[in-house]
């Protein structure tokens, strides 16, 4: 009995040792950032690979279904993406890989979401598909049943977030239609509302297609955000020209970190301001974002020795100098039927 009994501590004190160790880490140095920001899930997202492929779709190892039927190209994707940080470089990097997604609602009107509406909801959706289709409107929408199309393939731009800009810890970019992917919900949303609009299986949908776009290109967490976090007015330089999905993306829902809660880079490195129509349409959440990116502004100015309006002078400039660059790396052509900056509107089917 002694001699089990050894034995069974020689096998198991061992493992527990490595555990309890392994449950004690080194304090690193804390990762070096520009402007403030939550952490990230340390865990990225799990690999995900295509298991089928037919003629007419796509079945992924998570349990995603890809509907290809009415995908088209448009052009390759062609971007700069530039350093972030206060530092006057201009020096960036052309790429063509996606480095994140916008999410988008298309505005469009919406039947009750009930068994008896079938008929009309199933029109809608088709309709809906053929017409995002035209103006290449976004890379991907996920109907109201939750069905995944590919409208424009991720190799390519589609016009969905043209003026635009984004930051990670690491990376600005700027007119995101070549930079990032979009992803559309057949959805309608209005200023302020807290609860998000899109049914179940659009939830589900949406967290399996974002799971695996991560996984493919390793997008991280941060670049996973709204159109109306992204959008921009260069005409009178404001944020919000488009405010779909300003305050009710269930992030948590799509294994996403809350991203409101980030400070809008247009505001923070480039100047731009905001109006009262934008606080209303962004509610509570997004403001919180709003608030970081102008306390940044407030540091940035005293330590430069500069006014807050003349700082914000010297950032538009540089937004205008990275939109230029930008310009000169896509091609003139921007897409078939449908404007730079997204703003697509036909009758019954405004696009966000």
């Amino acid at each position: 009995m002694a001699l089990t009994l050894a034995a069974l501590l020689a096998v198991f004190v061992p493992f527990f040792v490595a555990r309890a160790v392994a449950r004690v880490k080194p304090a690193g140095a804390p990762p070096m950032v520009r402007v403030p920001t939550r952490a990230e899930p340390a865990q990225g997202p799990p690999d995900i690979w295509q298991v089928e492929k037919t003629g007419g779709s796509e079945l992924y190892s998570n349990g995603l279904r890809v509907d290809t039927e009415f995908a088209v190209g448009t052009r390759p994707r062609s971007y700069v993406a530039f350093p972030a940080g206060w530092a006057d470089s201009s020096a960036g990097q052309h790429r063509s890989a996606a480095a994140g997604i916008v999410f988008h609602t298309t505005e469009s009107l919406q039947a009750p979401f009930e068994a008896g509406e079938n008929r009309v909801l199933k029109q809608a959706g088709e309709s809906l598909v053929e017409y995002v289709r035209r103006r290449h409107a976004y890379n991907y929408l996920i109907d109201r049943f939750g069905r995944v199309y590919r409208i424009v393939a991720e190799s390519d731009a589609a016009n969905h977030a043209g003026f635009s800009v984004w930051s990670d810890t690491e990376w600005l970019y700027v007119n995101l239609n070549d930079s990032f992917l979009g992803v559309s919900f057949e959805a309608k949303t209005e200023p302020g509302q807290t609860d998000s609009s899109i049914s179940p299986a659009q939830v589900r949908a949406a967290a399996m297609l974002t799971e695996m776009l991560r996984s493919h290109y390793g997008i991280p967490a941060r670049n996973c955000v709204t159109h109306a976090q992204v959008s921009v007015n260069p005409a009178n330089m404001l944020v919000g020209y488009h405010t779909d999905w300003a305050s009710s993306f269930p992030f948590e829902q799509m294994g996403l970190p809350d991203n409101y809660s980030q400070p809008l880079p247009a505001l923070a490195a480039f100047g731009f301001e905001y109006d009262s129509d934008f606080v209303h349409s962004a509610g509570a959440r997004m403001h919180a974002g709003v608030v970081l990116a102008e306390e940044a502004l407030a540091r940035r100015a005293a330590q430069t020795g500069l006014t807050l309006p003349a700082l914000r002078k010297l950032l538009q400039k540089r937004y205008r100098d990275r939109l230029a660059e930008q310009r000169r790396c896509v091609p003139a052509t921007v897409g078939q039927g449908a404007s730079e900056d997204g703003d697509a509107v036909a009758a019954g089917h405004p696009l966000g």
